[in-house]
């Protein structure tokens, strides 16, 4: 592997914790690697909208060209050139808190699993609780949910299911709280059942089977979550926007 497909795995995800940290530490010991860093991304800067593999030629003739510095949209200060300057920011970076600029910093992308982190941080943490009236069962499940209690959440509302097999609500909380506790084949379970339910409004059963696939990240399953995001886009499904946002940011 040369440098170039070095520096790229790290950015796109690809090397193990181990390796990523040894890359880091690399920036920080090695200037010229530091400098070639500073290269990849600048190079990525410039030509954003090029496919993957052409940004990677493109940095390699970059990289031998001095001219690029003219080309990069960093602010010259007096006494500094910018390239050095843009390595001192990624050096910084390393010492400071660990993590050396990602690449969804140039061109907005992200990993599947920060896509569905950032999903769920900010849509999933608690379910709708109904205001006023008789607590039902299932009012009781979601209070559990809400309580930071998924694992009894997801007992209490598959305790719901097996005397209703036909309750969709139930399905879809058991889906989220066996997400929630990451137990990923039973959330597959229970949202490709409430697929079934395809005349109920405002169903997400596909977004919330793509998102598990999302979060698990397993070999395949961003293949799979993208056919399924297309789906929903195509068909104008429960959560269209945020299907359309994914595919266009994830990478």
């Amino acid at each position: 592997m040369d440098n170039t497909d070095y520096i790229e795995s790290y950015f796109t995800n690809e090397l193990v914790p181990d390796q990523a940290r040894e890359f880091e530490k690399r920036i920080e010991s090695d200037p010229a690697f530091a400098e070639e860093v500073a290269f990849y991304l600048s190079a990525l800067t410039v030509s954003r909208e090029v496919a993957q593999t052409e940004k990677k030629e493109n940095f390699k003739r970059l990289y031998q060209d001095d001219s690029i510095e003219d080309k990069i949209p960093v602010k010259k200060i007096s006494g500094a050139r910018p390239l050095r300057k843009l390595i001192y920011y990624i050096s910084a970076a390393a010492v400071v808190s660990g993590i050396i600029f990602g690449i969804n910093t140039f061109t907005n992308t992200a990993s599947p699993q920060e896509l569905a982190s950032q999903y769920e941080k900010e849509n999933l943490q608690t379910l709708e609780v109904t205001m006023g009236g008789k607590t039902d069962s299932i009012q009781m499940g979601r209070n559990l949910y809400n309580a930071g209690k998924p694992a009894e959440a997801l007992l209490h509302f598959e305790k719901i299911i097996h005397s209703d097999s036909s309750n969709s609500t139930a399905k879809k909380y058991a889906g989220l709280s066996a997400l929630k506790l990451k137990e990923y084949d039973r959330a597959l379970t229970w949202f490709k059942e409430l697929e079934t339910y395809s005349q109920d409004y405002a169903n997400p059963a596909l977004l919330y089977q793509a998102l598990t696939l999302m979060d698990r990240d397993q070999p395949g399953d961003k293949a799979n979550a993208k056919l399924l995001l297309k789906q929903v886009v195509k068909n104008d499904l429960e959560g269209k926007e945020t299907a359309q946002e994914w595919l266009k940011k994830m990478y």
